[in-house]
């Protein structure tokens, strides 16, 4: 039986202890409720991962499969030869490497040790027992393998602890299986000794393409891309420096420090019809404006405030860009001559600023009538009215919406703590809308924005949830996939 112990404390509320852009980067805020049905899962979604021993032989296979026809709990398959009989301590590890790596317990460096440690979204920092709740344990926490006197092991078993999809999902993580049984009490890993065998899980039957990022601190939040140039741009939330990302050969090249002329951070980026890039400047409340070759040709300041947090912005038909911030309940607006106003003072309208982050991504109607902005702590979607200023809610449902991407009557979301792209079909007049598909891609790492390149589009796997402490995962990537 498992040893049972007394859990540890929830952490403090985040909220309490966070910056603005901290919570930015957690998704922290007061969910508001839903008046949408369920979303429809990924067609066809399941999983596997090939299990090699430290030498790259094949010797087994997980395969990985939700139950029901939702995003519910999944039902894995574990086969494996040459292992010593007896029962093996087996886990779900953070990162999708099965290569050598520092064991921080032992501070040496171990076969797959690049795995990292046991898969832990809910921040447990605890290991415990396949039952156990992700928030008192591991979500990485699994039943134990038994082999045979012949070296043999098969197992089957349903785990509520991970998914494919959302916050405890599994995809481009590892599954490592240990050479002694798991104690389901030891930090950090049951006492299971050494890892034997480690695959990679793999989505079955989908393709994306990743552009790989220079850098442990890159962070990229805002992507944009010039079609004239056949270049995506990316931004980062860490340093504020601007790569520059060939779109067809994935060549990366600096195309702006960051510090230039005080910029510390970019966050959303747009390409406007000259060429020009747009970046918002985060908590520094600035909008800069860069030249196509790279030179900044004005930096527009908000006026002063406690709080400010430009987050995203969009070129507008009507020649001007609209601006979100994030902690102040205003729209702002800079006109053709680069001149900056509050466009829209929202107290007084239905969208109600609350805790944590508020505006977000934004976008505009092709027909120059409306803007859309999601607010990312309530979920819900807003419809401005570029002529009368009237707000109006299309839809609830889409806590931690980050970034938008409108294309046609399609809009497409960045959830970036949910960890997927959500795909809303919205009404001729954008007035209503009706969330039809979550999709995970290959495995999503705190998505931000997107970008369009012809069918396909592109999306930040940002991570800023390890912004303010915690280990991310590197390459930092762009995830490039086709439009579903």
């Amino acid at each position: 039986m498992p040893v049972q112990r007394s859990r540890p404390p929830r952490l403090a509320a985040l909220s309490g202890l966070l910056t603005l852009g901290a919570m930015a980067a957690l998704g922290v805020g007061a969910a508001g409720g839903s008046d949408m049905a369920a979303p429809a899962p990924s067609p066809a979604l399941s999983a596997t991962a090939t299990l090699r021993d430290p030498a790259g032989q094949v010797l087994g296979t997980a395969r990985f499969r939700p139950l029901g026809s939702g995003n519910g709990p999944v039902e894995v398959t574990v086969s494996v030869r040459g292992l010593a009989p007896g029962q093996h301590g087996m886990h779900v590890h953070e990162y999708g490497r099965c290569t050598p790596g520092v064991d921080p317990a032992t501070n040496t460096v171990v076969p797959f040790g690049g795995a990292g440690g046991h898969f832990d979204p809910g921040m447990s920092r605890n290991h415990d027992d396949p039952q156990a709740a992700n928030l008192y344990g591991h979500g990485g926490d699994l039943p134990m393998l038994t082999v045979g006197p012949d070296g043999t092991g098969q197992v089957t078993f349903q785990s509520s602890k991970i998914r494919l999809s959302g916050a405890d999902g599994v995809l481009n993580r590892s599954i490592v299986i240990h050479a002694r049984p798991d104690d389901y009490r030891s930090d950090p890993a049951g006492m299971s000794g050494a890892r034997e065998r480690c695959g990679v899980i793999v989505r079955d039957r989908f393709t994306a393409r990743d552009y790989a990022l220079p850098g442990v601190q890159t962070y990229p939040e805002g992507v944009a891309y010039d079609a004239r140039k056949g270049l995506l741009y990316t931004g980062s939330a860490a340093n504020g420096t601007i790569w520059a990302v060939n779109a067809a050969t994935g060549a990366v090249s600096v195309f702006q420090e960051g510090g230039a002329l005080g910029r510390q951070v970019a966050l959303g980026l747009k390409v406007d019809a000259q060429g020009r890039l747009w970046v918002a400047g985060g908590a520094q409340g600035t909008v800069s404006v860069l030249s196509p070759d790279g030179v900044t040709l004005k930096v527009l300041e908000t006026p002063p405030s406690p709080r400010p947090y430009i987050n995203d912005l969009t070129p507008a038909p009507d020649g001007n860009v609209y601006v979100t911030d994030s902690s102040r309940p205003v729209i702002y607006r800079v006109t053709p001559d680069l001149t900056l106003d509050a466009w829209l003072d929202l107290a007084g309208t239905p969208l109600k600023y609350g805790p944590g982050v508020n505006l977000n991504g934004i976008a505009a109607t092709p027909d120059g009538r409306y803007l859309l902005a999601i607010q990312l702590n309530t979920g819900e979607l807003w419809r401005i009215d570029l002529r009368s200023r009237a707000v109006h809610r299309v839809m609830t449902g889409l806590v931690n919406g980050d970034g938008l991407l409108l294309d046609g009557r399609t809009l497409y979301v960045a959830r970036n703590k949910d960890q997927v792209v959500s795909k809303v079909t919205l009404s001729a007049d954008y007035a209503s809308g009706q969330l039809v598909l979550n999709e995970p891609l290959t495995g999503l790492r705190f998505p931000a924005t997107l970008t369009r390149i012809g069918n396909d589009l592109v999306v930040t796997q940002a991570q800023l949830d390890k912004l303010q402490g915690g280990t991310p995962e590197t390459p930092f990537r762009l995830t490039r996939f086709p439009k579903f």
